[in-house]
């Protein structure tokens, strides 16, 4: 009867180790895939800043050449009643 006990406890061990080992892979994979979840949210996040800062760069290049051209044209009409006077 003790042979047949320290049987059936060893097998609870082996099955308890075994349970838990496998919990412990699924709760790895769970985490790499959040971690890749995580990471491609990243990725996605910085891409659209990066678009939107391009496109805030280019904005403001355009907006500045404008106001150049404008000072250019102002300082013409200046010099030309200047002139004429």
């Amino acid at each position: 009867m003790s042979k047949r006990f320290a049987t059936l406890v060893v097998v609870a061990f082996v099955l308890a180790s075994g349970t838990t080992a496998c919990g412990g892979a699924i709760e790895e994979e769970v985490q790499q895939r959040v971690e890749e979840e995580v990471q491609q949210g990243r990725t996605q996040i910085e891409e659209q800043v990066q678009e939107e800062r391009t496109q805030i760069e280019q904005e403001a290049q355009e907006a500045q050449q404008k106001i150049e051209q404008e000072a250019k044209d102002v300082q013409q009409q200046v010099e030309e009643k200047v002139g004429g006077q």
